[in-house]
């Protein structure tokens, strides 16, 4: 297994100040990658987003960010 750099951890927060709120174990478009539940903390959307995207990832509801 590749050591995690902190991104794929729930609770840890973006620089667009979206929450990893921990993994669904669904299967991601990438390889190896699982989808991650996600909750903007500006306006409260949850969304799921692959594990190597949380680092940049926008909120769909409030920052124009893909579905």
């Amino acid at each position: 297994m590749a050591k995690s750099k902190g991104t794929t951890l729930a609770g840890y927060i973006n620089r667009n100040n979206q929450k990893n709120d921990g993994f669904t174990f669904e299967a991601g478009t990438d390889y190896c990658q699982y989808l991650c539940k996600m909750k903007c903390l500006n306006c409260g959307h949850r969304y799921k987003a692959i594990g190597s995207d949380i680092f940049q990832r926008k909120c769909p509801g409030c920052q124009s960010g893909r579905p």
